[in-house]
């Protein structure tokens, strides 16, 4: 049974002749003293419980600490790889235009070779066909002139057969 402060205080001791009745007083100091250890087992337990729960407290705010430091950390290394991927983007960018800018010379350069080659080669095509019709003139003028003359003959033969008896 527990007893309270305030019950120990208006406890009432029955006083006999020579004072207080000794057996009452010696059960009061059992009960008080029964209730005093057990307050003093429950106070070793609840300051032991207090120890082990501020140790555990204390592992707890390392680990939070610990896990605070944790994500600045991440978030520092998180920021370090996203600006470094942020710089080599740009510069595997600033690589490909490069590529690109050449790429598109090489080929406007080879653009403007097909180019030249195709003007040489219709200039020599005039040129070709411009010879061939001169020589097609000059051999149709001879042909029609051997015609005429070979026209001419024949009747200037026509003519002597006529002349030349036969």
């Amino acid at each position: 049974m527990k007893i309270t402060a305030l019950e120990v205080k208006s406890h009432p001791l029955k006083k006999r002749f020579f004072g207080y009745d000794v057996r009452e007083v010696e059960a009061f100091k059992e009960l008080l003293s029964e209730n005093f250890e057990e307050a003093t087992r429950e106070i070793t337990f609840l300051t032991e419980k207090k120890r082990e729960l501020e140790e555990t407290l204390a592992v707890h705010i390392g680990n939070e600490h610990t896990l605070k430091e944790a994500i600045t950390s991440t978030q520092k290394i998180s920021t370090d790889i996203k600006g470094g991927a942020r710089k080599e983007a740009e510069l595997i960018l600033a690589e490909a235009r490069h590529k690109a800018d050449e790429i598109v010379a090489r080929a406007q350069a080879h653009a403007n070779s097909l180019q030249e080659e195709i003007l040489r080669l219709k200039g020599q095509r005039i040129e070709l066909e411009t010879s061939i019709k001169a020589v097609l003139d000059f051999h149709s003028t001879k042909l029609l002139s051997e015609e005429q003359e070979s026209a001419k003959a024949d009747e200037e033969t026509e003519k002597l057969k006529y002349l030349v008896p036969s």
